[in-house]
């Protein structure tokens, strides 16, 4: 009993039966307090009727009383009889042969009435059977004889106490069968519930394709298995997103230290020259940067993914970081032919980490001068807006396909053949992007692409 009360099913029922219970036990008493109230309503009524008749016929003549043309005892229309007694002072003067009420009872009730006029009482007869009793005053003054009148009522009292023993075996069946139904109902209520629970203890990273496949109405329960859903849904995206930049890192990274051990194997295996050696060791510290760009990239998307990418902003001169990029990357981009532009306001200031931001913007020139054409023109972009800085970069290039703008902000995504270690890195530097600008709160976007080439900008708020 103890444990299907821990449980909710039983914790559900439980409840449920108990409010049953409750509501009918307040709608027996309702219906046995009306029954009462209207039987002695009833009752009273009659009385007072056959009082008044009575009344009219008592005669009185030295002290004698007599109901003159009446009866002192009366059959009611539904075979009840009504008992008649006129009571003095002192003691019983007219009375029903065989009067159930002792006489004391009768003089009590008598007194009663002459101090406060006509009045109602509950007696219990000689025989103890319960009766009414209304008494009347015929005259005024404290010796003045009281008419009064009395009814059986076990038989009205016996009735409504088969009513209410009818009414607790009914209401008891009821309880029965509803707790009975209450507690299929909840099962049925529950039962995706377990199917969660039941799911939630099997998976696995490998089980993550797995659905509640269970028909729910559109309610709390159906609310529950939709986010459940979709919480392995996103868990599906991330594990597989995980597995997918496992098996990238493990790709970009096996390249350059396939690539050292070869360069390491050659110059062992023969003896060189001063100058092979060098030649070899440039080739190697080559491979060795590019092995720490990749190393520093993936820590730093790392942080990212955890939420310890945390910037300590700081006012940063917009114009000057953006000068500082030009002369930074203007070697690089003539070598290539390319002209960098600026297009910013005088002077303007926002918030964020250096370093940072100039890592977010170098990476968008970078791939700007990287497949710009030659003799054509690079743009960075600052313009105000009333809650921070858009800062953009637009070339000339040929753009991105269509199919491909939906991974751009992946990790190790290169979005076309042209894309390949040897000229478009690792494919993190977008990625890379996209995890510093969201650290500071922002958002980077693609705004035009095509023949007109490519335009990426974020945006930093104030």
């Amino acid at each position: 009993m103890r444990r299907f009360l821990r449980g909710t099913r039983g914790r559900l029922t439980v409840i449920s039966a108990t409010i049953l219970a409750v509501a009918l036990l307040i709608a027996d008493l309702g219906v046995v307090a009306s029954l009462t109230y209207s039987q002695r309503s009833d009752t009273d009524a009659l009385l007072a009727a056959q009082a008044d008749t009575a009344a009219a016929g008592v005669e009185e003549s030295n002290g004698v009383y007599s109901l003159g043309a009446g009866d002192t005892t009366v059959e009611t229309a539904g075979g009840a009889a009504i008992e008649t007694a006129i009571v003095g002072p002192a003691a019983v003067l007219v009375q029903s042969p065989g009067q159930p009420i002792a006489t004391a009872a009768l003089l009590r009730i008598a007194a009663q009435a002459r101090a406060g006029g006509r009045i109602f009482a509950d007696v219990t007869d000689t025989r103890g059977a319960p009766r009414r009793v209304m008494a009347q005053p015929l005259g005024s003054g404290p010796d003045g004889a009281v008419l009064v009148l009395s009814r059986s009522v076990g038989e009205l009292d016996a009735t409504i106490g088969r009513i209410a023993l009818l009414l607790a075996v009914v209401s008891a069946a009821v309880v029965l069968i509803g707790t009975i139904l209450a507690y299929r109902m909840a099962g049925r209520a529950l039962r995706p519930v377990r199917q969660i629970a039941s799911l939630a203890r099997t998976l696995s990273g490998r089980d993550l394709h797995r659905r509640v496949l269970i028909p729910v109405p559109d309610d709390e329960l159906g609310e529950l298995v939709d986010t459940f859903n979709e919480m392995l849904a996103r868990l599906e995206a991330s594990f597989e997103s995980l597995r997918r930049f496992t098996a990238d890192a493990s790709h970009e990274l096996r390249a350059p230290l396939a690539l050292l051990r070869s360069e390491l194997d050659v110059a062992l295996g023969n003896d060189r020259t001063g100058a092979e050696y060098r030649r070899t060791l440039h080739a190697l510290r080559d491979e060795v940067d590019h092995l720490t760009r990749l190393a520093d990239q993936l820590l730093v998307l790392a942080r990212a993914d955890a939420g310890a990418l945390l910037p300590h902003a700081e006012p940063v001169d917009v114009v000057d970081l953006l000068h500082e990029t030009r002369a930074r990357w203007g070697p690089s981009a003539a070598a290539r032919g390319v002209r960098i532009e600026l297009d910013t306001p005088d002077t303007g200031t926002l918030h964020g980490e250096p370093g940072l931001l100039r890592r977010v913007v170098d990476n968008l020139v970078d791939n700007a001068i990287r497949y710009a054409p030659a003799a054509s023109t690079v743009t960075i972009s600052a313009t105000p807006d009333g809650s921070g800085w858009w800062i953009g970069v637009r070339d000339r290039g040929p753009g991105i396909p269509p199919e491909h703008r939906p991974q751009l902000f992946k990790r190790f995504a290169r979005p076309d053949s042209a894309r390949a270690r040897e000229q478009g890195g690792a494919g993190l530097g977008l990625a890379l992007s996209a995890g510093i600008v969201a650290a500071h709160a922002g958002r980077i976007e693609l705004v035009s692409d095509g023949e007109q080439g490519t335009h990426f900008r974020f945006f930093i708020p104030s």
